[in-house]
């Protein structure tokens, strides 16, 4: 692959969401669309997706859900003292690590609930952008699943999900590069 391949990447999301709104992720059960991108080039990918998708309107709506802003706000509200402690020096039987992306992972999916469930005229689509701050605690696949476990059909649009990472296999990407995540649920492009 080589660097530009992302831009067919945004280009192939945007047609789907024009042509098959209904049908991204039908085939695997869930409305996920990843698009796997060279880490290094994070602020260009989504300078273009911005730009390109700013052209769906009014048919379709992009809702921004940036994952470095909430994973900022629950380590504000935890004390970033307190979660460097509890990783330096664990209680008995806890995972500090574990925990944390426990919680970042359910306000992002809350907040990818919140933002597609809001009034507008347009099909909602929800962009979630920023994954990197997801790591080392957890990963894309942990947000989508638990999107997938708790609210299935209830997710009233698709989620494009920007991945930082490298696709592995048809099926399968590096995420960060540091950690190898299947995607099972959704479409990977």
């Amino acid at each position: 692959m080589t660097s530009h391949d992302w831009r067919w990447k945004l280009h192939e999301a945007l047609e789907r969401i024009r042509n098959r709104y209904d049908f991204i992720g039908r085939k695997t059960g869930a409305p996920f669309l990843a698009i796997v991108y060279p880490p290094d080039r994070e602020s260009v990918v989504l300078k273009e997706w911005h730009t390109q998708s700013a052209a769906l309107p009014p048919d379709f709506e992009v809702r921004k859900v940036d994952v470095l802003e909430i994973t900022q706000q629950i380590v504000g509200e935890l004390g970033a003292e307190n979660i460097v402690s509890s990783m330096a020096d664990p209680m008995p039987g806890s995972d500090p690590q574990s925990e944390l992306g426990e919680l970042w992972v359910q306000a992002v999916a809350d907040a990818i609930r919140t933002r597609l469930s809001q009034p507008g005229t347009a099909r909602p689509v929800a962009s979630l952008e920023r994954l990197a701050a997801l790591y080392p605690a957890c990963g894309p696949r942990a947000v989508m699943q638990r999107l997938w476990d708790s609210a299935q059909s209830s997710l009233k649009g698709p989620v494009i999900v920007f991945i930082p990472g490298h696709v592995v296999e048809s099926r399968t990407y590096s995420f960060v590069p540091k950690r190898d995540e299947f995607m099972y649920r959704g479409d990977l492009l």
